[in-house]
């Protein structure tokens, strides 16, 4: 998949970072590299192939923007 096929299948783009629910977890796919994923789950980064610092900045993000990602899902 190429950036703008996943930027297209997003429920929420912040800064680069496409989130997809997927259920019991959120994937974040950062558009300028979509090899870099990370899974958020419960609220932690659970899997990631990110650095540290990106892990923390679509948590961050994630955290900061979950209402609007819910409501996206319930539209």
């Amino acid at each position: 998949m190429n950036a703008q096929q996943i930027a297209d299948d997003a429920d929420m783009i912040v800064a680069g970072y496409a989130y997809k629910n997927k259920g019991d977890y959120i994937e974040v796919i950062d558009l300028s590299d979509v090899n870099k994923i990370s899974t958020i789950q419960n609220e932690v980064v659970s899997e990631s192939v990110m650095s540290d610092e990106d892990d923390e900045v679509v948590l961050r993000y994630y955290l900061k923007n979950k209402e609007i990602l819910e409501e996206s899902l319930n539209a």
